[in-house]
């Protein structure tokens, strides 16, 4: 038997040291990624503030990033590989700075937009980003699954509620919602504005955000199309969200009017999914599934994708994956796999297994 030739992808907490990695990253996307801005000293901020939620240098009620990065391990690379991807989840959104959208109520000639912070304290999962190359690989929703992970890791720390927000119709040349009701009153493109809008002083948002209902009866046809729907980009990261119970929650974003999709937080269908199991290492793993498995609390975790297989003791993962995790061996982790893409039947081949 030869050993599988498959790639082997890490997923850890961002350091430092990855900042210009992950800008040249957010430079892949044409814009409108308002957590991911394209400034190295704002990647760097935010990786930071990562550093310190995973370091538990935060108290529990205050809001906490943890940002987590996906790196390619080639069969025979030695340490971190190239980053491809990243994602993260964000407890206490809208208690530190403002978290302010649109509620979307009634509809026809009597629908209209009302500013709303409804989702203060909620936990978020976003800053979802996968190198344009790897996109028809499927890795784009381990990417997303493994934030589940993380929150399953040590439930207590998140929200019960939490939040996805989907980038809306929008890029380089504008966002019909802003362009249609902010524009002329910040004088700034798109991109320039949810650049400011990210970084605003709280105290300063009544000067943008409408009071009261406004209408959209009168808007311009292509405004009223953009409402709650997503970027073409997003429309696979959506059904990512709908497959794990996230429901349109009917509140879109400020400027790009995206939507904003809930779930509660222990309904997540892979967090109810996923098993706990011992690890069994093999040097040879022919014909088994790609599988997301992460060890650790929040202040250790790490995951990887690998092809793994479920047998009754245990969970069978390549040596070269357990060394990723840092772990031997024997030790507990959490395992989820696809079993409707299981081919009936199907028993992996293996060599060279160790308990």
């Amino acid at each position: 038997m030869t050993e599988t030739r498959r790639n082997c992808y890490l997923i850890r907490p961002f350091e430092l040291s990855d900042a210009p990695a992950l800008l040249e990253l957010i430079l892949q996307s044409s814009g409108g990624l308002s957590s991911l801005q394209p400034r190295l000293d704002f990647l760097k901020d935010y990786i930071q503030s990562s550093v310190n939620s995973f370091g538990g240098k935060y108290p529990l009620e205050k809001p906490h990033k943890y940002l987590l990065g996906m790196f390619e391990q080639g069969p025979n690379q030695k340490g971190t590989g190239r980053l491809i991807g990243c994602s993260a989840v964000k407890t206490q959104i809208g208690i530190e700075s403002p978290f302010i959208n649109f509620d979307l109520q009634g509809d026809g000639e009597n629908q209209v937009l009302r500013a709303s912070s409804r989702f203060k304290g909620a936990t978020e999962v976003g800053s979802l980003f996968l190198h344009p190359d790897y996109r028809d690989s499927g890795l784009g929703r381990y990417l997303a699954k493994v934030r589940y992970h993380l929150i399953g890791s040590e439930p207590w720390r998140f929200g019960d509620m939490v939040i996805a927000e989907l980038r809306g119709i929008c890029g380089k040349e504008g966002s019909p919602l802003y362009d249609h009701l902010f524009e002329y009153k910040l004088d700034k493109t798109f991109l320039e504005a949810d650049a400011e809008y990210f970084d605003r002083d709280p105290n300063s948002l009544g000067d943008i955000v409408p009071i009261g209902e406004v209408p959209t009866y009168n808007f311009p046809i292509e405004v009223k199309m953009s409402l709650a729907q997503p970027h073409p980009t997003g429309v696979g990261a959506m059904r990512l969200l709908q497959r794990e119970g996230f429901i349109f929650s009917g509140t879109i974003d400020l400027f790009d009017a995206g939507p904003i999709m809930s779930v509660h937080r222990d309904t997540i269908r892979t967090t109810l999914q996923t098993k706990t199991l011992p690890c069994l290492s093999a040097t040879d793993l022919i014909d088994a599934q790609d599988s997301l498995i992460s060890v650790g609390t929040v202040a250790d975790f790490r995951a990887v994708v690998t092809p793994a297989a479920e047998l009754a003791r245990g969970v069978l993962i390549p040596q070269r994956a357990l060394d990723a995790l840092g772990v031997e061996a024997g030790a507990q982790l959490r395992f989820w796999q696809d079993e409707r893409r299981l081919r009936k039947g199907q028993t992996p081949q293996t060599q060279q297994v160790k308990a």
